[in-house]
C-alpha cells in the first residue's frame, strides 16, 4: 500500500482501553461544577477519548476544536458551534467581544452542559489573553453553575508552562488534570488482533502505544505491509512525524534533534552528548531537562547505582532516530525497497529493548500484591541482568534474563542457572532471590512451557 496512508485515515478504528480515563471523566461530571484539563503528546488519543466519553455518557455538550488562527476567528467559530449544538440562535447572532462573555452567556442559559475546547494551545498561541478570560470564568462564574468545562491540548510544553504549571494563570484551578499516555500492550494487541503475537510486539516497539499509529498499522494485513506503508513509501507518516513533533514544541528544533540523534547512537551522558554535538555541556543539561519534561527522553539508572544514562523514551522519536535516520538519504531518493530491507534486518535487535520493558511491567504486575514495587535492571562492572523486581521491605528480588529469540528448553535451563548466578553477584548481599524467569520470543516447537518462561502470549492472557 505505498503512498496510500491518507486514504485509510478515514477508516474507523476500534476504541480500546482507557477505562480509568473514562471513569475520571464520569466522576468529574457527577461532581460538577468541574474544570478538567486534559493533555498529552500528539496522536495519543485525547480527542477520541473525549468524544467517546461524550457519546457514551449521553450528556449535552459543546465540542469545539480550536485552530491555529486569530483570536476573533476562534471566538466566532466557538459561538457558531455552541449555537448549533445547543440550538440557541442568540449565540450565532450576538457578536461576543470575548470568550469570557460567551462562556458567561452559556452558563446563564444552560445547566448540565459539558463545554469542551480541544487544542486549546492553538488558541493560546494566537492570543495568550484567552488564558486570563478562562481564569476569570473559572474563578467567578463556574462555581455557581452545574457546568463541566474541559480544555485539552497537544502542545505539552505549552500546557505545562501556561496552563497547569506554577505561576500559570490557571495554576491550581483544575479539579482534574489528566495526562493521556500511550496504550498498554494488552490494549494495543486488541487493535492488531489478526496479527501474529510476535509481530504485535515488533509493532509496539515501532510505534509504542500511540493509538493513531496502532490504528494505521491495523489497516494492513501484516507487519511487513505496515512497515512499508508507515515508513518505506512516499509520504510515509512515521517519516514526517518527527519533524512535526519537534517544530510544534521547540523554537530550536535543530539543537534538540542533534541531541536526540546522539542519544540514539549510544551517547547517553551530557558530557558525551556535548562532545559529539558541539553543544556546551551546561546547555545540553538544560535541553535534556526540557525533553524529560515532555517525556521525549528519560534517564535510566541501574538498581543500587547512581550512574545513569539518557535514552529516548518517546516511541516515535526512538524509531525515527534509531531506524529511520540512518536511511534518510535512501528515503529522499525513493529507494524504498532498500529502506524496507534495512528496517526488517534491524527490527529484532530494536525490538529487544521494548521486550525487556514489557517483561519488567509484566513481572511487576504479577508480583505487585506480594509487595514488589520497584522494577529495573542490574548492572555493575560490565555485568548486566535485564530485569529485577524488588520487595524492598523483605529484601526479596525476582529476576529475569530476556532474549528476543527462539530458544529450546535445554538452553533455557542453562540460561536460568546463569541468571541466578548473576543475580547473586549483582544484588546486595542482604537480598534473597525469590524466583528467576526467562523471557523469550518463543519456545521450540512441541515443548511444554515451564511457569518460569515468559513469552509474548503471557502478556495478553
Amino acid at each position: 500500500m505505498p503512498g496510500k496512508y491518507s486514504s485509510i485515515l478515514c477508516m474507523p478504528c476500534k476504541f480500546v482501553g482507557r477505562d480509568s480515563e473514562l471513569e475520571v471523566l464520569s466522576k468529574s461530571w457527577e461532581s460538577r461544577p468541574s474544570f478538567v484539563v486534559i493533555y498529552g503528546r500528539r496522536r495519543v488519543g485525547k480527542t477520541r477519548l473525549i468524544r467517546e466519553w461524550l457519546v457514551r455518557s449521553g450528556v449535552k455538550y459543546v465540542y469545539f476544536l480550536a485552530q491555529l488562527s486569530s483570536y476573533g476567528y476562534n471566538l466566532r467559530k466557538f459561538t457558531e458551534c455552541a449555537s448549533r449544538t445547543l440550538h440557541d440562535v442568540v449565540l450565532s447572532k450576538v457578536r461576543f467581544s470575548s470568550l469570557r462573555d460567551a462562556l458567561d452567556y452559556i452558563a446563564t442559559r444552560f445547566n448540565d452542559v459539558v463545554v469542551v475546547i480541544d487544542e486549546f494551545t492553538y488558541w493560546i498561541r494566537s492570543s495568550p489573553k484567552v488564558l486570563s478570560e478562562v481564569q476569570g470564568f473559572v474563578d467567578e462564574v463556574l462555581p455557581k453553575t452545574k457546568l463541566m468545562l474541559v480544555i485539552c491540548g497537544s502542545l505539552v510544553g505549552l500546557m505545562l508552562r501556561e496552563v497547569i504549571g506554577g505561576g500559570a494563570p490557571l495554576y491550581g484551578r483544575a479539579t482534574v488534570r489528566l495526562r493521556v499516555r500511550s496504550l498498554r500492550f494488552r490494549d494495543f494487541r486488541e487493535l492488531l488482533s489478526g496479527w501474529r503475537i510476535e509481530d504485535v510486539v515488533r509493532a509496539y516497539a515501532l510505534v509504542g502505544g500511540i493509538p493513531f499509529y496502532a490504528c494505521l498499522a491495523s489497516k494492513y494485513p501484516d507487519l511487513i505491509s505496515a512497515v512499508r506503508g508507515l515508513i518505506a513509501s512516499p509520504g510515509a507518516p512515521l517519516v514526517e512525524e518527527k519533524y512535526i513533533l519537534l517544530r510544534e514544541e521547540f523554537r530550536e528544533p535543530h539543537t534538540y534533534s542533534s541531541i536526540l540523534s546522539a542519544i540514539a547512537r549510544g551517547y547517553g551522558t551530557p558530557s558525551k552528548i556535548s562532545e559529539v554535538t558541539g553543544v556546551d555541556s551546561s546547555h545540553v543539561s538544560k535541553y535534556l531537562r526540557v525533553m524529560e519534561f515532555l517525556d521525549f527522553v528519560k534517564r535510566i539508572v541501574p538498581l543500587f547505582s547512581k550512574k545513569g544514562r539518557y535514552v529516548i523514551s518517546d516511541p516515535i522519536l526512538r524509531t525515527w532516530y534509531v531506524l529511520i535516520e540512518p536511511v534518510i538519504d535512501l528515503i529522499e531518493i525513493g529507494a524504498y525497497d532498500e529502506v524496507l530491507n534495512h528496517i526488517l534486518r534491524e527490527l529484532d535487535r530494536y525490538t529487544s529493548v521494548t521486550w525487556e520493558e514489557l517483561v519488567r511491567q509484566y513481572l511487576l504486575s504479577k508480583y505487585l500484591k506480594q509487595g514488589f514495587t520497584v522494577a529495573g535492571y542490574l548492572e555493575r562492572k560490565g555485568e548486566e541482568l535485564d530485569v529485577a523486581i524488588l520487595n524492598t521491605n523483605k529484601k526479596e528480588a525476582v529476576v529475569a534474563e530476556v532474549k528476543w529469540s527462539d530458544i529450546d528448553l535445554d538452553e533455557l535451563i542453562k540460561l536460568r542457572d546463569k541468571a541466578l548466578r548473576k543475580a547473586h553477584a549483582l544484588l546486595p548481599k542482604d537480598y534473597v532471590v525469590k524466583d528467576v524467569y526467562l523471557a523469550v520470543k518463543s519456545l521450540g516447537k512441541g515443548e511444554e512451557k515451564p511457569y518460569w518462561v515468559v513469552t509474548p502470549n503471557d502478556l495478553v492472557t
